[in-house]
């Protein structure tokens, strides 16, 4: 399971720095009694209102950091309707809001990360209206057709289909816009996908070098750094964890197999679901120099819930080991794990050979290895 947003990113302290005033002037055809701004500070978030006047015009001043992303809004009249909100960043100067109805509707002018924004949202519109659609369908059909597991599955195969035209787009956007600050954000939510490896560190090292030395872009070396380490090509960092008896088994231990390291805990239904799968491969390809060593992520006190889940999902064939500590067993920061399931293939010597591999491409790849 996924952990952390891209907004996270913003939440690193970000020390003493020099200071960017910022004023925002707004001019909307809705005119609400308020209108909210909301951004992230080196101390924590912060929240500013102002009054509108009759004529729709609002301001705000403040300073930031660096340029950082922020939401302007209008609250509903009525609980069933949604907040009227526009994304901006607030930057050095004056940014200027124009409307003549609603913040959704609006146009941004001033500073150049909200040009490269405006760029960025341009090239989305087309996977908004996609998006929309997908809900549509989704809205429009009885409660028995959104319980049907084929409405289902379909309207999930649009919606991947429309991330991977979304990933396409944002690693074109960092690539022709090696200067933004945009392209951090929008770099880091690749940096905490699980599998995101192979985009990310090629894109990192094309951003400049003024970017890099960034806070954000210290953060983003860090993290990079720490997914180079356990790269494909790279040793898998050595560990040694209790087993279901307490007795420690190293990952040095299973050299001269090829073994699969599956990250998953009883918890994760991502990673019981697709248990089944790994079950299935390691009948297919034991005898032929294939294990794995399963690696629990489960909870402090959770050790029954973990053998439960070993016997109910069939696993009892190959290792298994835990330190039953969740997030905070140390084989997380060693592996750069971001989410679970996750897993790391490795060859006979140690070396990573593949990593994250699911359903069917798990099988092709062992095929591939050991006919």
């Amino acid at each position: 399971m996924k952990k952390g947003v891209w907004i996270a990113l913003a939440c690193v302290p970000l020390g003493v720095m020099a200071q960017d005033e910022f004023t925002v002037t707004g001019k909307i055809g809705t005119r609400p009694e308020k209108v909210y701004l909301s951004y992230q500070t080196a101390t924590g978030m912060a929240l500013d209102s102002t009054t509108v006047s009759p004529e729709g015009l609002f301001e705000f001043r403040g300073s930031v950091d660096a340029p950082s992303r922020a939401l302007v809004v209008s609250l509903p009249e009525t609980e069933e309707s949604m907040p009227d909100r526009k994304e901006i960043y607030l930057e050095r100067g004056i940014i200027r809001i124009t409307s003549a109805d609603s913040l959704t509707h609006a146009t941004v002018k001033g500073g150049r990360v909200n040009r490269d924004f405006t760029t960025y949202q341009a090239q989305l519109a087309a996977l908004i209206a996609k998006v929309t659609e997908v809900r549509r369908q989704y809205n429009s059909a009885s409660g028995e057709q959104q319980q049907d597991s084929a409405f289902q599955a379909a309207l999930s195969a649009q919606m991947m289909a429309i991330m991977e035209e979304q990933e396409a787009i944002d690693f074109q956007f960092i690539k022709k816009h090696p200067k933004s600050p945009l392209s951090l954000d929008l770099l880091y939510v690749y940096v905490e996908k699980p599998g995101g490896h192979e985009l990310v560190v090629p894109s990192f090292k094309r951003l400049s070098a003024k970017l890099k030395r960034t806070e954000k872009g210290q953060v983003i070396k860090e993290l990079v750094a720490s997914m180079e380490r356990v790269g494909v090509g790279a040793v898998a960092p050595e560990f040694a964890q209790p087993d279901t008896a307490g007795n420690e088994i190293a990952l040095s231990s299973f050299r001269g197999k090829y073994v699969l390291v599956d990250f998953w805990a009883s918890w994760c239904l991502p990673c019981r679901h697709e248990n089944p799968n790994v079950v299935a491969a390691y009948q297919r390809f034991k005898d032929r120099n294939f294990t794995v060593f399963g690696v629990s992520l489960d909870r402090p006190g959770a050790k029954e819930a973990w053998l439960k889940a070993i016997h109910t999902d069939g696993l009892q064939d190959w290792a298994h080991v835990s330190e039953l500590k969740w997030w905070q067993t140390n084989v997380v920061q060693q592996y750069a794990i971001k989410g679970i399931p996750a897993n790391f293939l490795l060859d006979p010597e140690g070396k990573i050979i593949a990593k994250d591999l699911r359903g069917e491409a798990l099988h092709a790849k062992l095929e591939e290895l050991l006919n």
